[in-house]
């Protein structure tokens, strides 16, 4: 007996995926064989607030480090660049995740740093349309 391969499902309509039109803080993803899939970041102030606490955060904890170990400058100037794309995180995100990694792995040398310039990896990718 031959075995018959099933079809993808059918679309049931002109939309047919994810609709999301209420408040989310990341990527969704529709079926593989979804059409018209759609989605809007209703980005709240909270996550903005937090991403720019923990900047903060972080900006405090490496200017307390300041001549102590090379990376800490180019850390806070991976910041400089960063804290202003809060903004319109959605203008250019491959280049921000991009400086968000640098961010990581320069503070990687830092002692006692890296933990919070996670916290700002996560609290600014959390902005970032899906990819």
């Amino acid at each position: 007996m031959p075995i018959r391969r099933q079809p993808d499902p059918s679309p049931n309509g002109p939309n047919f995926g994810i609709i999301n039109t209420g408040h989310m803080t990341g990527p969704a993803q529709a079926a593989p064989f979804s059409q018209n899939a759609s989605q809007t970041n209703n980005i709240t102030n909270e996550a903005v607030d937090k991403a720019r606490d923990s900047i903060d955060d972080l900006r405090r904890r490496l200017e307390e480090l300041r001549g102590r170990y090379p990376e800490v400058d180019s850390a806070l100037r991976d910041l400089d660049m960063i804290a202003p794309r809060l903004d319109e995180p959605e203008r250019d995100p491959g280049t921000l995740r991009y400086m968000l990694q640098n961010l990581v792995e320069r503070c990687g040398g830092i002692p006692g740093v890296l933990a919070a310039a996670q916290i700002v990896q996560s609290t600014v990718t959390a902005l970032l349309p899906g990819s």
